[in-house]
């Protein structure tokens, strides 16, 4: 009669172990880049956000360097002056007549050259986005501004002045708006 050797364990896995091990490592680093993905894209939607604010308040301080009675800060029409906020959110219906019509009585980037003057901020407000390639990825602001002038009495006026960026995030347009104020004693 044969004896047979005691069974012994081997060290190490079997095929189907490594196979499992691998499927469920596989399976984690797909949401881990899931998540990756998801997390470039919120980045670059900040950074755009942020640009458009950076666009917005180099404006704003550009217009705090011109003179009260500049041509440029001519009062708007009273459909931006009255709603410089946009509560209708016609900035972001484009191509709507709403929008045009919202768009046509602010002031933009004609009126900020208007008679020679040079803008001393931004020539172009585009900037490329995270590839840096030339010929795509480009995100382009649209500069525009409402200006209101009232008398708050006899010998002061003061000026509101709201910038707003209007720019393209994910095929969607955004705005971003900012406001200063300046104020004028004596000489009306």
């Amino acid at each position: 009669m044969l004896r047979r050797a005691p069974f012994r364990p081997r060290n190490g896995f079997t095929t189907i172990e490594s196979l499992i091990a691998a499927v469920v490592f596989l399976v984690g680093l797909a949401g881990l880049l899931g998540a990756l993905v998801q997390a470039r894209g919120a980045t670059g939607q900040a950074r755009r956000l942020m640009q458009a604010t950076d666009v917005a308040n180099d404006l704003a301080e550009q217009i705090q360097l011109w003179n009260f009675n500049d041509p440029r800060l001519a009062q708007n029409a009273s459909l931006c002056a009255d709603d410089p906020l946009d509560k209708a959110d016609a900035m972001l219906k484009p191509g709507s007549a709403e929008h045009n019509a919202y768009v046509a009585c602010m002031h933009g980037e004609v009126m900020l050259r208007l008679g020679g003057a040079s803008f001393g901020g931004l020539q172009r407000a585009a900037f490329k986005d995270e590839d840096k390639v030339d010929t795509r990825n480009e995100t382009v602001y649209q500069r525009y501004y409402i200006v209101r002038v009232q008398d708050v009495r006899e010998g002061v006026r003061r000026m509101q002045v709201w910038v707003k960026v209007l720019y393209t995030d994910a095929g969607e347009p955004r705005v971003v708006t900012t406001q200063t104020m300046r104020i004028q004693m004596g000489g009306v």
